[in-house]
């Protein structure tokens, strides 16, 4: 009786396949690609793609998105909006970003903006049904972004900007300011 469970279990296994071409790449993205700014070693932000599609498989149409993100150990400022989500914080070159303050926190308090995980959306487009021109967020080369790191031991705080997609797909980053997290700097 073991012989004959035993025969039909190896048999169930043997016959069952895997289906094929499960994971597809309908929006053609490369691998994810990590991001050191600090030149520490540690990556701190990685280009990624994400797509959602329908659920026909293969999926007859969807969108695509082209996303930087904050690895762990990095975060961005965010802000607070009207329903209350923490949304990346969008600045221009001349703004002033204050020192990170060091003291207790008053909890009665809530705070507007604040480090934590983001993502800054790079481009989008659609495949199948959806069109399939491809959508450079609107002013990005001129949008700043503000980081924090812990850094050889210290807190540091700098700034980013994303130079818009080329040809090839590859996006570039731009570290502008990097300084100790006790200092205000301008955004440039």
């Amino acid at each position: 009786m073991r012989t004959l469970l035993l025969f039909l279990l190896c048999a169930l296994r043997l016959g069952a396949k895997a289906q094929p071409h499960f994971d597809r790449n309908y929006c053609g993205f490369a691998p994810n690609d990590s991001i050191d700014i600090t030149r520490d070693g540690i990556p701190d932000l990685v280009v990624l793609g994400s797509c959602s599609g329908t659920d026909d498989e293969p999926s007859s149409s969807g969108s695509c998105h082209l996303l930087v993100l904050n690895l762990p150990g990095t975060t961005i400022l965010n802000t607070r909006d009207a329903q209350g989500y923490w949304r990346t914080k969008v600045c221009a070159v001349g703004d002033r970003i204050p020192a990170v303050p060091t003291g207790p926190q008053d909890d009665l308090q809530i705070p507007q903006v604040n480090y934590t995980d983001g993502y800054v959306q790079v481009a989008y487009w659609g495949y199948g049904h959806q069109s399939a021109l491809v959508t450079v967020t609107p002013g990005l080369a001129t949008q700043r972004y503000v980081f924090q790191v812990m850094l050889d031991g210290n807190l540091w705080h700098g700034s980013f900007a994303i130079d818009r997609a080329n040809s090839t797909g590859q996006v570039n980053v731009r570290v502008g300011v990097l300084v100790p997290a006790d200092q205000a700097f301008v955004l440039r």
